[in-house]
This record gives structure tokens, C-alpha cells and sequence, in this order.
């Protein structure tokens, strides 16, 4: 039979947990946040043609675009795990499945940095239509081609059921829920071509207001739930 763990053990384990859920909270918060400053210090509507927006955007441009970037492949996913964890308890299954979709989703964000980073590399290097076919048959080849399906499969998904999963809990409002499961199908608009800048611009807007909806009562309910995030241990 295992002893109960003492006063000043309790206290460490409190402590512990208290920094896990400003640790998730934080990530939840500065993940689109980051994503955001990663796609405004770009030219509007150059994402997708990373040698040209690293030519226009300048030093400074190109310096906040890959702290956001880089920044983001740590938050996302660590995010997406906390919002996941909050339903734990209750929901372990769909909660599960949830933080698996995310960590499929956004673990290749890292890998997916590499075709920006290639492109500025060349950028500074002084382009020539042997780099720039580089980069085009890099872009398009087969590893990085499944990095980018696994990534948009894997965030759309997990938005969606995160949203469900954190709404059908009441862990957050309603319309909180549905915002941020919405949030995951309309970025995918985002990666299909479209002459109408102005669109695109607009549906980008609109995506990081639906995600941030979500996000900030994610983020505020990870802060004042009580509950455990994982399952108590099963009994000796």
C-alpha cells in the first residue's frame, strides 16, 4: 500500500501543475499570435512564393517572419496538446484523438519553415533561374509535398474537434467553441489559388479572428480549472 505523499510533497506537486497550466496557457495564447506576426511581416499575398516576399520584405520583414515561424513550431503544438488535455478527464477518448490530430498537425510546421529559410537563403546568395527551379522542385516534391497534406489534414481536423470537444464540455462558451472549430476548415480556402487578393486577405482576417476567439477562453479555462488534466491513477 503506498503512503500519502506529504505536505511539502503536495505543495511541490501544486506548484508543478501551476506552472504546466500557465506553461499551456501561454502557448495557447502566443500560438496564433505568432502565426500572425509569421504571415503579416510578408508581403500580403506572397506566403506561397517565398523568394520573391524574402526580396521584398527586407531585413526586417524577413527577421519577424522567422522568429514568428520558429516560434510557432514550438507554441502550436504544445497549444493544441493543452487545449486537448482539458477534456481529458471527462471526454478521454475524443481528447485523444484530439491531441494526436494535433501533434500530427503541427509538428510539420518545422519541417515546412525549411521551404521559407531556402528561399531566403537564395535571396541572399542573389537569385538565378537555377536556384529559383530549385526551390520550385523542392516546394513540390514528394517529402515536403506530405509534410504539407499531414499538416493541413492534421490542424483542420484538430480544430474541429477541439472546438466540439472544449464547447460540448462547457469549458468554454458556445459560440467560443464553434469559432474555433471553424477555424481550422476556412484556412484551408487559404491554399487554394485565387487571382482576388483582396479575398484572400479578408479570409486570412477572419481565420485568425476565429481562431483567437477561441483561443483566449481556451487559455482562461486552463487557468481557472480545477480539474486534473490527466486521469487519477488507477488504485494499488
Amino acid at each position: 500500500m503506498k503512503s500519502l505523499p506529504s505536505r511539502r510533497e503536495q505543495q511541490k506537486i501544486s506548484s508543478a501543475f501551476k506552472v504546466q497550466r500557465y506553461a499551456l496557457a501561454t502557448s495557447m495564447l502566443l500560438g496564433p499570435l505568432s502565426v500572425a506576426l509569421f504571415v503579416y511581416s510578408w508581403p500580403a499575398g506572397l506566403l506561397r512564393q517565398a523568394i520573391l516576399a524574402t526580396a521584398q520584405a527586407g531585413p526586417v520583414g524577413n527577421t519577424l517572419h522567422f522568429i514568428g515561424g520558429v516560434a510557432a513550431s514550438f507554441l502550436l503544438p504544445t497549444g493544441y496538446l493543452g487545449m486537448s488535455l482539458l477534456g481529458m478527464r471527462r471526454a478521454p477518448w475524443l481528447a485523444t484523438i484530439s491531441a494526436a490530430l494535433s501533434l500530427l498537425g503541427w509538428i510539420p510546421w518545422a519541417a515546412l519553415m525549411g521551404i521559407d529559410d531556402l528561399g531566403w537563403q537564395i535571396t541572399l546568395a542573389g537569385s538565378t533561374p537555377q536556384q529559383a527551379a530549385l526551390w520550385a522542385h523542392f516546394n513540390g516534391d514528394t517529402i515536403m509535398t506530405t509534410y504539407l497534406l499531414i499538416y493541413l489534414l492534421g490542424h483542420m481536423l484538430s480544430s474541429v474537434l477541439i472546438g466540439i470537444l472544449l464547447a460540448r464540455l462547457h469549458l468554454i462558451p458556445i459560440w467560443a467553441g464553434w469559432a474555433f472549430a471553424l477555424s481550422g476548415p476556412v484556412k484551408i480556402f487559404l491554399f487554394a489559388p485565387t487571382p482576388l487578393l483582396a479575398f484572400k486577405s479578408v479570409l486570412t482576417f477572419l481565420v485568425f479572428v476565429l481562431w483567437i476567439a477561441g483561443a483566449i477562453p481556451a487559455a482562461f479555462a486552463m487557468l481557472t480549472n480545477r480539474e486534473p488534466l490527466a486521469l487519477p491513477p488507477s488504485p494499488v
